[in-house]
């Protein structure tokens, strides 16, 4: 049975008649009558009983008109939700961030997009390299990503700009200085994040493109944890200024500028270039967009 087919049959058991049902579906009569045969005939049980000119449905007809009706409404319902979903009414979106991002950014601008939209936005935080590799098994629809991206099948568009801030505790040695030399930071515990990070990369070439040797002395996956271990003076980082505004300005951190060095970088937005793009998906750019200039 076809979907038509399941509309044909209900239509004539609502009206009990062939020939009104052939009116309301713009058919001929015997069209209707050759629909139904075709039917009985394929589900080998009679779905009318036919005495004189009335129509009366069989037991077997009464389970399909049951059937029948439900199969109708959920087309009728999908087809309302499909254009909920076209016109933004309802959707859902799937995001994955770098940590920066996704701590310190993200939230507002999902918050802000759901004042205009009734729509479910799920958000994943992982490093860059991670988000990558959930884009590549289409486990989100978009990412926000502070490092290189390295596949040529992923589509980068530059975002927002961003600067790393070498930090250090405020009863560490550098705190009354307004700037060092390179080959200051030589010998200095170096609080870090792990390999795959953006801020790790961003930080490692900029060292190496200005012939800094450095030594890398923690490892943490937490960037609040490695604030937390910068303000105990265990060691110096480099952080997004997203992420230590509130300790500049509290004191509680000591932004310490590298003579001649700058660890600047742009966030950027990835997707696959085989996504689908739906009315939804670049709302949610545009939204991105405009968010980010206020």
């Amino acid at each position: 049975m076809t979907l038509r087919d399941i509309e044909i049959f209900v239509t004539v058991c609502e009206l009990k008649s062939m020939s009104a049902a052939a009116k309301k579906l713009y058919m001929s009569q015997p069209a209707i009558s050759q629909a139904i045969s075709q039917m009985e005939g394929e589900l080998q049980v009679r779905l009318f009983d036919r005495i004189g000119r009335n129509l009366s449905l069989t037991y077997a007809g009464e389970i399909l008109y049951s059937y029948g009706k439900r199969i109708l409404n959920l087309v009728r319902e999908a087809e309302s939700t499909l254009d909920d979903v076209k016109n933004m009414r309802m959707g859902r979106l799937r995001v994955g961030t770098s940590t920066t991002v996704g701590i310190y950014l993200l939230p507002e601008i999902i918050g802000e997009f759901r004042k205009k939209f009734s729509i479910d936005v799920y958000f994943t935080i992982g490093n860059t390299a991670e988000i990558e590799k959930l884009i590549f098994n289409n486990s989100i629809d978009l990412g926000i990503v502070e490092g290189p991206v390295h596949s040529r099948d992923i589509v980068v568009t530059p975002y927002i700009d961003d600067e790393l801030y070498l930090v250090c505790s405020k009863s560490h040695r550098w705190a009354e200085k307004k700037s060092i030399s390179p080959a200051e930071i030589e010998n200095e515990d170096i609080i870090m994040r792990e390999k795959g990070s953006g801020t790790r990369e961003i930080f490692e070439e900029t060292m190496a493109r200005n012939n800094v040797r450095y030594r890398i002395k923690y490892v943490l996956n937490n960037t609040e944890a490695i604030k937390k271990a910068v303000e105990a003076n265990i060691g110096v980082s480099v952080i997004s200024r997203l992420a230590v505004k509130k300790e500049i300005r509290g004191g509680r951190l000591v932004k310490v500028d590298i003579e001649n060095i700058r660890f600047e970088r742009k966030f950027s937005i990835i997707y696959h270039k085989d996504k689908f793009k739906s009315n939804l998906f670049e709302e949610f750019i545009k939204h991105l967009y405009n968010y980010s200039i206020r």
